[in-house]
């Protein structure tokens, strides 16, 4: 008598005439949801009539339905509280929000909201920002093989040429006719050298001859010893697995030296810190490498573009960076990705 009063009350049927919605009310009888009313929304979105299902259980008139749909509407019941489920359906064709509230005495209201078309945004968007993240890391890789191009030229040819023009002049100031201009040539022999010191200099800046000849483990001992040891910044490589039968894509090692050279400097910029420790661990189908520091830590939710800029690249990899810092008691950055990367991805 509740149910039957419940349902003849106006503001009830103002309520289920004129949403746009589709609403049904249902209640548990012997262990069955039962549907108790629809509204004209629900009978033209799911193309029921409304005489042919009420009074029949939920399974009799959706005996294919999802069973998400049917259990929000029992924890709904059994726990009387609002109750939230989202996904697609295959009776509706469409991707579905549905908010289930209780109604006393014993009975379950439930809204299906159509969100198609949002998702398809969000899919589309999260398509987006995957090719973002791809082009990102390509561009990553693209450059690093610029910067081996360019640092090997510099390598084969400036600086062979160098060397043979500061071997002349060592040459010509040994000689006694070379007295009258010994000031000359040392003075020369001493330019040239620093322009051999500054060549190497940049070769290392553009490309790393280690990375690519010995690999990823003695790069970041160069790489730390570059930039953590002139700040009198203590640190520690740790090796986890063997770098001869774990040994990760070069791609992969670009990436992670590169971002690990950005942690690096964050540390050396931001952090106090006076020790460094850097792990590198060779799991089957993951490598990971760690910065961590005994700095002063930060707010992990506060997060620079620079920390933005490494997450991204290593999304587009199928990895992850995961940060671990609380104020005053040091970070770690923890920086994770396949070891192999799919045929033909970022080559």
């Amino acid at each position: 008598m509740e149910t039957l009063d419940f349902v003849k009350n106006f503001s009830y049927r103002i309520l289920f005439e004129r949403v746009f919605d589709p609403i049904a009310l249902y209640r548990i009888e012997d262990d069955h949801i039962i549907f108790v009313d629809i509204n004209p929304s629900y009978e033209r979105v799911m193309k029921q009539k409304r005489s042919e299902i009420i009074g029949r259980t939920f399974h009799e008139v959706w005996p294919k339905a999802e069973r998400r749909w049917s259990q929000v509407i029992t924890e709904c019941l059994k726990q009387k509280r609002t109750m939230h489920c989202i996904g697609e359906s295959s009776d509706a064709k469409s991707y579905l929000e549905a908010i289930a509230f209780p109604i006393p005495p014993e009975m379950a209201a439930v809204i299906f909201l159509d969100r198609t078309k949002l998702k398809r945004s969000d899919d589309a968007l999260r398509k987006r920002q995957m090719q973002l993240r791809a082009m990102a890391t390509q561009l990553t890789i693209l450059e690093e093989k610029t910067k081996r191009t360019i640092a090997s030229y510099l390598h084969d040819k400036i600086g062979y040429d160098l060397i043979t023009q500061l071997n002349i002049l060592r040459d010509m100031n040994s000689r006694d006719e070379a007295k009258d201009f010994r000031d000359s040539i040392q003075e020369l022999i001493a330019i040239t050298e620093n322009i051999i010191a500054e060549n190497r200099s940049l070769i290392f800046e553009l490309s790393p001859p280690v990375l690519k000849e010995a690999g990823l483990n003695p790069a970041l001992e160069e790489l730390a010893e570059k930039i953590l040891t002139p700040h009198k910044i203590q640190w520690h490589v740790i090796t986890k697995g063997s770098a001869n039968e774990l040994r990760a894509d070069d791609s992969v090692c670009v990436i992670l030296y590169r971002m690990a050279r950005e942690l690096m400097i964050n540390v050396v910029k931001h952090s106090g810190a006076s020790t460094v420790n850097i792990i590198i661990n060779r799991k089957p189908e993951i490598i990971t490498v760690a910065v961590e520091d005994n700095g002063k830590g930060f707010d992990t939710d506060k997060r620079g573009f620079g920390l933005f800029s490494i997450r991204e690249r290593l999304l587009a990899l199928g990895g992850e960076l995961r940060i671990i810092s609380e104020i005053g008691e040091g970070t770690m950055a923890i920086m994770s990705c396949p070891r192999k990367l799919k045929d033909g991805e970022f080559t």
